[in-house]
């Protein structure tokens, strides 16, 4: 079969790659429908190195089950139409792993980013995964069609971001940073969480498309980020004296945490969704002073898939207009140049043309 292959730092091909086999225990999952995500162009542009090639990628994805092996988990059975929490492996000792938070695992190996991934035809979910971690797949109801079921991922990640760890509460004030997929998302869960105003800051560049996005999925507010002390001002003139209870840095820039800290509140939460390598640079006496919670992220649990998946079944969470464009996996690279380029928002690819 075909898939694409990241075959060293920054350079991808398309080959020809093997069908994975099954296994006694394991499933095989025909991949109907997938999805580019950030990490994907970092890793397309190199400027993220894996340090494991070759390397298929892609671990935003939904299918089929296809084949299982003889002993494989009851719970499934062939024609499943399944969505995948990515997961490759697990220890199933640590202590993340004792909690059920298996994406914190030192072990955690990640399909499409350590081990081979959905940007071809057929994955596998092997059985020695599934009997220590059984939700890692999760059936996709029939509500969420499957062309766009992979956003279902940057979706879980929004939910753990905004409601497990921002704790956000009805009528309370939200600031989001990043105009990307997860910066919306973050919106959107902000919105189904009943902020009172939700503030998307944005950069020059997402005033065409990003901006608008935010603003059909629950933006109260859009705003440049450009002059911070406007930007500040701007911010306290929204919220009033109620102020900013949970900003949501999806940037992941050291100065927009600085900003960050001095837009919220006292006691308030920042989650940094973020990723930046460089060194913060600034004091840390006002996270002191404000009594500030500080909250590094990190993907999502069981609780986060079973209520995103809720909510579109529902039809209360908004998949669909997240897509911008949908492209053959023949024409992946045409996507990663429109993300680099921040033309696109989500990329939904077929895996059979």
């Amino acid at each position: 079969m075909k898939g694409l292959v990241l075959y060293e730092r920054g350079k991808t091909e398309f080959r020809e790659v093997p069908r994975p086999v099954c296994g006694d225990r394991d499933i095989i999952i025909k991949v109907e429908s997938a999805a580019i995500c950030g990490g994907d162009v970092h890793f397309y542009n190199g400027s993220l190195d894996l340090g494991n090639y070759p390397i298929v990628l892609g671990h935003e994805f939904a299918g089929i089950i296809s084949e299982m092996g003889p002993n494989a988990d009851k719970h499934w059975k062939v024609g499943d139409r399944v969505v995948s929490e990515n997961t490759a492996s697990v220890c199933g000792r640590c202590p993340s792993c004792e909690k059920g938070n298996f994406v914190n695992c030192p072990q955690r190996r990640t399909m499409g980013c350590d081990s081979d991934g959905a940007f071809t035809e057929y994955v596998k979910v092997s059985g020695d995964l599934m009997a220590v971690y059984p939700n890692c797949l999760f059936h996709l109801p029939d509500e969420i069609p499957m062309e766009i079921a992979p956003l279902l991922e940057p979706a879980a990640n929004a939910y753990m971001a905004v409601v497990q760890e921002g704790q956000l509460m009805p009528g309370e004030n939200v600031v989001v940073f990043g105009a990307g997929a997860l910066g919306l998302f973050s919106v959107q869960m902000a919105k189904i969480a009943g902020a009172a105003n939700i503030i998307l800051v944005g950069m020059p560049s997402d005033q065409s498309s990003r901006l608008p996005c935010g603003l059909k999925v629950g933006a109260t507010h859009t705003l440049i980020n450009q002059n911070q002390d406007e930007l500040q001002e701007e911010i306290n003139r929204i919220c009033g004296t109620s102020g900013v209870s949970l900003v949501v840095d999806a940037a992941g820039a050291p100065s927009v945490l600085k900003q960050a800290v001095g837009i919220a509140r006292n006691d308030a939460n920042i989650v940094r969704i973020g990723m930046n390598d460089q060194p913060y640079g600034y004091g840390l006496n006002e996270v002191n002073v404000k009594s500030l919670n500080i909250i590094g992220h990190m993907g999502y649990n069981t609780t986060s898939w079973r209520c995103v998946i809720n909510l579109a079944k529902a039809g209360k969470l908004d998949l669909r207009t997240m897509v911008s464009h949908r492209l053959p996996l023949s024409r992946i690279k045409e996507g990663f140049e429109m993300l680099k380029e921040q033309t696109a928002i989500k990329i939904i690819l077929d895996p059979g043309k």
